[in-house]
C-alpha cells in the first residue's frame, strides 16, 4: 500500500482553534521558498473574499525561511489555521520531464497530498501559488463530486490542440491542474498517488509534467467545472490584460513564466492583495529576466514616470555589463 507520509519529515501547525472543526474548508498549496510570498498572497486573496468561511491551509514545502514562516503565522486567526508539511529527500521526480523553464519538482507534490489528507477531510481544494481569488469560493468547494476522483476545469483550445497530438486521451476534456477539487477517498481507493509517482518517473518526457500525468491517469474520472473557477490570463508588462478579465471570474490564474509579483509587471490586482498581506512591507523580487528591466523602463518612459524609468534602465545596464 502506498504511503505518502514517507515523503514528509515534519509537520507544523499554527492555529487558534481545533483543526477537527467540521466546518473547515481545506485548501492545499505546494511551493518552495521562492514562491512563499506569492503563495501567501494567494491565501490572502482567499481570506479577503471569503470572510464568512473557516479555513485550514495545508502548505507543502521543501524549505522555507524563518521570515516566511513568521509571515504565514500572521495569517492565522480564529477563522484560519495553517499546517506546514516539510518534504524530505525521498520525494524524487525525473527532472528531464520538467521541460518548461518555470516548473520545478514542487509542481508534482500535488500527486501525494490526497493520500496525506485522507484522514483529515473527505475533500479539499488544491490551488497553485500563481492564482488570485477574486470572489467567494464556497460554490466551488461545495460542488458534489462523490462519484468522481476530482472536479477539474478544462484548459483552453490552444492547449487542447497541443495535447491531441501527444497522448491517446480525449483532448476535449484536457484540464488545467492549477485548480483541483479532490475527493480524497476516491483518490486513495484508486491508488492515484502511487500511479502518479510511477508514471512521472517512468522515463518518458511529459510536455506539461504533472498536468499531463494527471490527465492521463484521471481520464473519465473527473467532473468538468465552469471556467470561472480557473480563468487563465497571460500578462505583459503593463498587465492591461487584467482589465479584460470576465466579471464572473472566481479564481484568476497567471499562466506562463510571466508572474505579477515581479516588480517589472504593473499588476493592480496583485498589488491590491499584496498591500493587504503580511508581506506588504517586504520588497517584491525584481525580475526573472534581464530584458524585463528594459521593457519596464520603456513602459514607464511612455507613462511619464521618468524616475522609475531611469531606475530600471540603470538596473538593466548594470546587469548587462556585469
Amino acid at each position: 500500500m502506498f504511503n505518502s507520509n514517507k515523503y514528509i519529515s515534519k509537520v507544523e501547525e499554527f492555529s487558534q482553534k481545533s483543526i477537527n472543526d467540521n466546518n473547515l474548508m481545506h485548501i492545499a498549496l505546494a511551493f518552495d521558498d521562492n514562491y512563499a510570498m506569492p503563495a501567501g498572497i494567494t491565501i490572502t486573496s482567499i481570506i479577503q473574499n471569503n470572510n464568512n468561511l473557516n479555513f485550514c491551509f495545508h502548505l507543502f514545502v521543501d524549505t522555507i525561511s524563518s521570515m516566511q514562516l513568521q509571515k504565514f503565522n500572521e495569517l492565522v486567526s480564529d477563522k484560519c489555521t495553517i499546517k506546514i508539511y516539510y518534504l524530505n529527500n525521498n520525494f524524487q521526480v525525473n527532472s528531464e520531464t520538467l521541460v518548461l523553464g518555470y516548473l520545478s519538482f514542487m509542481s508534482c507534490v500535488r500527486f501525494i497530498i490526497p493520500d496525506i489528507l485522507e484522514k483529515e477531510t473527505d475533500k479539499f481544494l488544491y490551488i497553485d501559488s500563481d492564482i488570485l481569488c477574486l470572489k467567494p469560493i464556497n460554490t466551488l468547494y461545495n460542488t458534489e463530486i462523490t462519484s468522481y476522483i476530482a472536479g477539474v476545469i478544462p484548459d483552453d483550445d490552444v492547449m487542447r490542440n497541443v495535447i491531441k497530438d501527444l497522448y491517446p486521451i480525449n483532448s476535449e476534456k484536457y484540464f488545467n491542474a492549477g485548480v483541483l477539487l479532490i475527493n480524497t477517498k476516491e483518490w486513495v481507493k484508486n491508488d492515484i498517488s502511487a500511479k502518479c509517482m510511477q508514471t512521472i518517473n517512468d522515463g518518458n518526457i511529459y510536455r506539461f509534467a504533472d498536468q499531463d500525468v494527471l490527465n492521463i491517469l484521471l481520464e473519465g474520472k473527473t467532473l468538468l467545472l465552469p471556467i470561472k473557477f480557473n480563468t487563465k490570463v497571460q500578462i505583459t508588462i503593463s498587465c492591461r490584460e487584467e482589465k479584460s478579465i470576465p466579471p464572473y471570474t472566481v479564481l484568476l490564474h497567471y499562466v506562463t513564466g510571466y508572474k505579477p509579483w515581479y516588480q517589472t509587471f504593473d499588476s493592480d490586482l496583485f498589488k491590491k492583495y499584496f498591500s493587504l498581506s503580511p508581506w506588504r512591507d517586504t520588497k517584491r523580487p525584481l525580475a526573472l529576466k534581464r530584458s524585463w528591466l528594459r521593457h519596464f523602463a520603456k513602459y514607464n518612459f511612455k507613462k511619464g514616470n521618468i524616475v522609475t524609468a531611469l531606475k530600471f534602465y540603470y538596473l538593466y545596464l548594470t546587469k548587462k555589463i556585469f
